[in-house]
């Protein structure tokens, strides 16, 4: 439906150019002796090709993505380049049709005047109407880029909200709670200090997810922590049943990410689901979780690897909408639109989850 609004509105203005009632005129091309519609036609041709080029290849892949130069220059070129093409068909077609006679019984000076300033004259009234056309595509993506703006930024919203209802009902619920003291208690048995320590943790961990994770961006130190933290409780919970292996940056040697903001809880869906499709065999080797992440040149890299049970192969395969995965995913599509690779398989008894963003 779209295509067809858009092929009549070319022909519209086709019609309308070639009217009675405006009766235009085109160097020695008119209405009147029907010599007008050719000329027309092609040049809308040129000027729908212009429009196209500019709404939806130049503006959304350089200019939305704040690639200035890039944008300037290859605007200038296509622009420049078919009005060229387009006043070479002018002149040559006017001269051929219309004037060779007239050009030829001059005086050979006058001759190459003549054909000079009729190619500036085409060439200046080319280039004004392509420039229109041009510039009209921006009057075309504004409010198309407005309106699915702000549709995402109302997603981005709700997203987030839910996210987080999510995670508080995954976290802040007498499962969890009960496991996670249930934990230290056993823990103040062996070892008092790391029972403090996690004791620590598990506060730190509430308190992030209620009071410190409302902005849409927030530092990547904060993040990760969390996340240690989250690891840290899980793993003391796992420990005794599976092998479970974490690799975490040291929040102090960053690098170039020292400064980076990320969205919150992008990770967290990944891990939980880790944790909760962990297999359950009885020889404890056979339980496998790893998770490491690592950050190179404000790119940050989750990798998630866990065993799952043989006889829950089949219900994992549908696992790519598990505990808030498509929630995240959507959200990884507006946020980092052109900025992250996400990979999820599951192969030989594993599942498997390899996450990129970059955060420049």
């Amino acid at each position: 439906m779209n295509r067809i609004l858009h092929l009549f509105f070319w022909i519209a203005i086709t019609v309308v150019l070639n009217s009675e009632f405006l009766d235009l005129t085109w160097g020695p091309m008119s209405r009147q002796n029907n010599t007008l519609l050719t000329p027309l036609v092609f040049g809308m041709l040129v000027n729908a090709i212009l429009f196209y080029s500019n709404a939806y290849w130049l503006i959304p892949k350089y200019l939305l993505n704040r690639h200035l130069k890039k944008y300037s220059k290859w605007s200038i070129l296509f622009l420049l380049g078919l009005t060229g093409v387009e006043l070479t068909f002018d002149v040559l077609y006017i001269i051929q049709t219309f004037l060779k006679d007239s050009l030829n019984a001059l005086p050979p000076s006058r001759r190459w005047s003549g054909t000079l300033e009729l190619i500036m004259m085409f060439g200046a009234m080319d280039l004004i109407i392509n420039i229109t056309f041009w510039a009209a595509a921006f009057l075309y993506r504004l409010p198309k880029d407005w309106m699915k703006n702000e549709r995402q930024k109302q997603q981005l919203i709700q997203d987030r909200l839910t996210a987080e209802l999510d995670f508080l009902k995954a976290q802040i619920n007498p499962h969890f709670l009960f496991n996670g003291i249930n934990s230290i208690y056993h823990l103040m048995e062996e070892d008092v200090q790391k029972a403090q320590r996690v004791l620590v943790r598990f506060s730190e961990l509430l308190r992030y997810q209620l009071y410190e994770c409302k902005e849409d961006y927030i530092p990547l130190t904060k993040e990760l922590q969390y996340v240690a933290n989250y690891l840290e409780i899980e793993s003391i919970r796992k420990g005794e049943d599976a092998m479970v292996a974490i690799d975490m940056p040291e929040l102090n040697n960053l690098g170039d990410s020292a400064n980076s903001k990320i969205a919150p809880l992008l990770f967290s869906p990944f891990l939980e689901n880790a944790f909760k499709y962990l297999s359950l065999y009885s020889e404890r080797e056979r339980n496998i979780l790893a998770a490491s992440i690592s950050t190179q040149d404000n790119i940050i890299r989750l990798l998630v690897k866990n065993s799952v049970d043989s006889m829950a192969q089949s219900k994992s395969i549908n696992r790519s909408s598990g505990i808030g995965l498509e929630n995240v995913k959507r959200r990884l599509n507006l946020l980092y639109p052109n900025s992250h690779q996400l990979s999820i398989q599951e192969n030989a008894g594993c599942f498997f989850v390899d996450l990129k963003i970059d955060l420049k």
